[in-house]
């Protein structure tokens, strides 16, 4: 008897969409094997890519935008350095300092920082303890010029037409300017000064020296102008900082620096207009306005009469972000709110004849900020740095000269003694060195100075390096 077997096709069609089910499962294994391996190509292809730029040089920056410094170079072999260890460690610090898109990734981490909670106040870096402060007796304590008869000036003039922009060399980057510790109050950021009485007795009688030098030929002024700091932080907050007193360590310069040299107490000044636009928030330095008011302080020391800023050409430069807020990793509290630079230029000149480590070569007094970044347009100020420049006023022809030794804080000034004086020579002393061997009896003796100033914020009295440096122009 033959066996029927009897094929139910509920379970033919079970077997079939079983068997479909374990070829399409297959296929997806498949298809995301392949999906897997091609993102892992991609993956690695990018980690190449990234890995070559990372490592070559070519792809690597040597100026940093953000903090306004030239970068880390590649260190340079030697046999005692790999030995020590020493190679490798620079070589990191290398890397690290000159990682591709390093200025975006610590903008972003400081944004990242700030999303999770922006506090009002501030304190970035680390502060250092100052020296103590040596009281001084009223015999020490030096006499102030009559800066105080000083009318004040508590409008600036209306704005003229701008002249159409001209071709003109790009100003000079910055030098490296390491600052200290900040303190950010909202939108301004004030540094941290702290007295170093070495350095500070080094730089009085650096003066001393010069003035001694000079007795006969020149007479000296010296001016010590005060941070934001001291002057524009409020009130509420200047009593628990823990930075030195500037109006007590200027003193303390001032009483040992010669009955010889006129002192200019700009730090009154500056007080006195302390609410108007003096500083700037999101920069180190000091604004045109600010400058200005020790220019009339400078002239009444010496008995003439100061120009009245209608006398010049102003300009406005929107948009200026400064050291400030590059060395805070571009905080947005100091970025939403930037600064503006004005600038005055003499009617009766534009241009500054400079000398460079490079040549010689005209600028303009004051450089068109509006084609200058954000973060460099205090250089419209005499074009930057320069190791050494002369300003003539074809006007004047009685044979004045004055010579101004400064750092940064002078470029704003120089331009208003230009009204007072035929001739004003400008020396950069942490650069005149690049152009003229000599020192200051051989400046001055070359070219019949009759006047000489320097210039110099509080904060460049502390730095030793600055300090010898100006020692070394001065000579002996």
């Amino acid at each position: 008897m033959k066996s029927i077997i009897v094929i139910d096709e509920s379970e033919k069609n079970s077997e079939n969409n079983l068997i479909d089910d374990n070829m399409k499962l297959i296929k997806n294994f498949r298809f995301q094997h392949i999906v897997d391996i091609n993102m892992m190509r991609i993956v690695l292809t990018i980690w190449i890519a990234a890995a070559i730029v990372a490592i070559l040089p070519i792809f690597r920056e040597s100026y940093s935008e953000v903090e306004k410094r030239e970068l880390k170079k590649f260190p340079k072999f030697s046999f005692s350095a790999l030995v020590s260890g020493d190679y490798f460690d620079e070589i990191g610090l290398w890397f690290s300092d000159t990682f591709p898109l390093r200025d975006g990734f610590v903008s972003l981490n400081t944004k990242i920082t700030n999303t999770f909670g922006i506090n009002k106040v501030q304190v970035h870096g680390d502060i250092s303890q100052g020296d103590e402060i040596p009281d001084i007796t009223s015999s020490e304590q030096t006499t102030s010029t009559d800066s105080e008869q000083v009318d004040s000036i508590t409008s600036e003039p209306t704005p003229e037409s701008k002249p159409e922009p001209q071709p003109e060399p790009e100003p000079q980057l910055p030098a490296v300017e390491q600052l200290g510790a900040m303190l950010i109050v909202d939108n301004a950021a004030y540094e941290y000064y702290n007295f170093n009485q070495a350095t500070a007795s080094n730089y009085a009688a650096t003066v001393n020296r010069a003035a001694a030098i000079l007795e006969g030929k020149s007479k000296v002024y010296d001016m010590i102008i005060p941070t934001s700091m001291a002057i524009t932080l409020p009130e509420s907050y200047s009593g628990s900082t823990n930075s030195s007193d500037q109006k007590k360590a200027i003193d303390y310069m001032y009483s040992l620096i010669s009955q010889n040299v006129s002192k200019i107490d700009v730090y009154s000044t500056l007080m006195a207009h302390k609410d108007e636009y003096i500083y700037f928030r999101t920069d180190h330095h000091w604004t045109s306005l600010g400058a200005y008011y020790a220019y009339r302080d400078l002239m009444m020391a010496k008995g003439a009469i100061p120009a009245e800023l209608s006398a010049f050409k102003e300009y406005k430069f929107e948009g200026f972000l400064g050291s400030f807020y590059a060395e805070s990793g571009q905080k947005p509290s100091l970025g939403n709110t930037p600064d503006y630079v004005m600038a005055y230029e003499p009617t009766q000149l534009q241009k500054i004849h400079t000398y460079t480590k490079t040549g010689e070569i005209d600028y303009s007094i004051v450089s068109d900020g509006n084609r200058l970044s954000a973060a460099n347009k205090y250089l419209s100020f005499v074009c930057g740095d320069h190791p050494y420049g002369i300003m003539t006023n074809p006007e004047i022809t009685d044979g004045s000269s004055c010579l101004v030794i400064k750092e940064s804080f002078g470029n704003p000034l120089v331009p208003f003694l230009t009204q007072n004086y035929q001739t004003v020579y400008v020396v950069d002393y942490r650069y005149i060195n690049q152009v003229f061997p000599g020192t200051l009896r051989q400046f001055v003796d070359e070219r019949g100075i009759q006047d000489v100033m320097f210039i110099n914020n509080v904060s460049a009295t502390r730095s030793p390096a600055l300090v010898n440096a100006l020692s070394a122009f001065v000579g002996q």
